[in-house]
């Protein structure tokens, strides 16, 4: 068949005189011409397993980067057209345009100013906890945040090399999205959006990807989302212990009894409670809520202490 319409196929696709054609009528599908939908649903489940991934190794590298409790969650992946991209971000914000090598088409990224700010915070000996300033990000602040962005990138690239081997990188950032030529308004872009909680500050981090590039993986895309876990390297490994290992934690002794009501309400200053516990009985020590070693409880300067014997049945072996 021809994929051009002779003039009589035209005609007869034309209603009559005194009828129209119904948007809900049998076997009539709506389609928008000026965002058509160039990426499958099944390419759009692919992209959303991806990068919930990415989403869990992403939260483990900003809480040991940022040293503060860091949660990513993915809410939806949809196509637009970059002009409506666009119109969904703030202004101002941290707007980065992205190098997709060896695709020529370039990608976005944006970081919500409650998020930037907050990251900023952290970085620079901060809590982390302050108000998000109405105004765009000074030079130097940006600075601190593409530190940030690069190890975002770097774990894109991670994500993406099963299924193609690309490397994201910074091509252009700006405070004003409408100001970095990315697209063409009419370009249809993914969009990613991604909740994030970095201690007390929440926002959302957006991820653009040109439908072009996705369409280039072909059928690689789709059957990602059956694939495997890849093993974790020796390099990962060195790198999660070493971050992690400077991360505090609270390690806290269990000694647990029970007393009725009465005798709770009946307790005065001096009173001594029964632990129901030999001396040298064990005791659970807990990280976490979670025990982790056995140990027995000493005395020594007139302190309290408790001495590690060995580790909880299940407890998994130190590396």
């Amino acid at each position: 068949m021809s994929p051009i319409l002779s003039p009589d196929e035209v005609d007869a696709l034309r209603p009559g005189p005194g009828q129209s054609r119904r948007a809900d009528a049998p076997g009539v599908t709506r389609y928008n011409f000026r965002r058509p939908d160039r990426v499958s649903k099944e390419q759009i489940h692919s992209i959303s397993f991806l990068h919930d991934r990415f989403a869990r190794n992403l939260a483990t590298s900003l809480a040991a980067y940022l040293r503060a409790v860091t949660e990513l969650s993915i809410v939806s992946v949809e196509q637009f057209s970059y002009a409506e991209c666009l119109q969904t971000l703030p202004d101002p914000t941290a707007f980065y345009a992205l190098s997709l090598a060896p695709f020529e088409d370039l990608g976005a990224l944006e970081i919500n100013p409650a998020i930037a700010f907050a990251m900023i915070d952290r970085m620079l000996g901060g809590g982390g906890r302050g108000e998000t300033p109405n105004r765009a990000l000074t030079e130097i602040e940006q600075n601190v945040i593409d530190s940030v962005v690069r190890l975002l990138l770097e774990a894109l690239t991670e994500t993406w090399k099963p299924i193609v081997d690309l490397k994201f990188g910074i091509r252009g950032r700006e405070t004003r999205p409408q100001m970095l030529q990315v697209a063409a308004p009419n370009d249809v872009i993914v969009m990613i959006v991604f909740d994030v909680r970095i201690g007390e500050a929440r926002g959302f981090l957006n991820v653009c990807l040109p439908a072009s590039m996705v369409e280039s993986a072909g059928t690689e895309f789709v059957q990602a989302w059956r694939r495997q876990d890849r093993a974790i390297t020796p390099q990962e490994r060195t790198w999660v212990q070493e971050h992690i290992g400077r991360m505090p934690m609270t390690i806290a002794s269990v000694i647990e009894t029970r007393l009725s009501g009465r005798e709770v309400l009946a307790l005065e200053p001096g009173d001594i409670v029964s632990l129901g516990r030999a001396i040298d009985e064990p005791v659970e020590l807990r990280v976490g809520g979670v025990c982790k070693f056995l140990g027995r409880m000493v005395a020594t300067d007139r302190r309290v202490l408790a001495q590690v014997d060995r580790r909880c049945a299940g407890a998994p072996p130190a590396r």
